[in-house]
């Protein structure tokens, strides 16, 4: 009679997987940033591969939760409900959270390289040495990237301002450092600022460069952010110089 009663206390399998599969589908998901933090994982595998898994498994997972639910509303099972539950939510969170990146990425150009004139891109000088052999090239390509960045990105803009250059300079330096950014080089009498910033999930190194120039009685800054390495940046890029503009101010 003991083990006929401890066999109908045995928790289902598929509970079980759900309960498991959703921990597992949810650990892929934060290991993944993780990983490239670290330096264990390299960037298609990090971006790629262990979210692809992730959101393959949830959506398995998702589907024999829902199994799982009419079971044990139809056999009037207990103990899985929480199985089902906790594996479940776990599951979705990482479906939606996949689903969400998919529908940013779908909503924005595959681009990595934004600048506030296409037409003279500020040069990067300091940090190319920083980016190392496999670092995407810095060569601006105009043709493919000026009119995709204005269509996408109309707030992408030189920033005009009463400032003269020196005023110009020391306000833009002082926005680098306040957001964070790794200073690389300021040169005040050329009017040239480099710096590194890092993305927040994943850190990934993206560069920018600054330069101000005189223009008429006040200055004229360009912006350009690209990075070192993916084919799209989801914005990221974009958002930055227009984070800098906004903080820039009207001058």
């Amino acid at each position: 009679m003991a083990e006929g009663h401890a066999a109908t206390e045995r928790l289902a399998w598929w509970a079980k997987f759900v309960l498991i599969g959703g921990i597992i589908a949810g650990l892929l998901l934060v290991l993944a940033p993780m990983g490239y933090r670290i330096g264990i994982l390299g960037v298609p595998a990090a971006v790629l591969m262990l979210p692809g898994m992730a959101a393959a498994l949830g959506v398995l997972v998702l589907l024999f939760a829902l199994v799982g639910v009419v079971m044990t509303l139809r056999q009037g099972l207990v103990r899985e409900r929480l199985p089902l539950a906790v594996g479940g939510v776990l599951a979705l969170a990482v479906v939606a959270n996949m689903g969400a990146w998919f529908v940013r990425a779908d909503a924005v150009p595959p681009i990595h390289d934004i600048t506030t004139d296409p037409a003279n891109p500020p040069r990067f000088v300091a940090v190319v040495e920083l980016r190392g052999p496999d670092a995407n090239p810095l060569d601006y390509d105009a043709d493919a990237l000026a009119d995709v960045t204005r269509e996408a990105y109309p707030f992408v803009r030189p920033i005009h301002t009463q400032l003269p250059p020196s005023a110009a300079f020391a306000r833009a330096e002082a926005i680098v450092r306040d957001f964070g950014w790794e200073l690389v080089a300021a040169d005040a009498d050329a009017g040239h600022i480099e710096a590194t910033a890092r993305t927040r999930l994943y850190g990934f190194r993206d560069d920018v460069v600054i330069r101000i120039e005189a223009d008429g009685s006040g200055s004229r800054i360009d912006l350009r952010s690209t990075s070192r390495v993916g084919q799209s940046d989801l914005g990221a890029n974009a958002g930055r110089i227009g984070a800098f503009i906004v903080a820039f101010g009207d001058g």
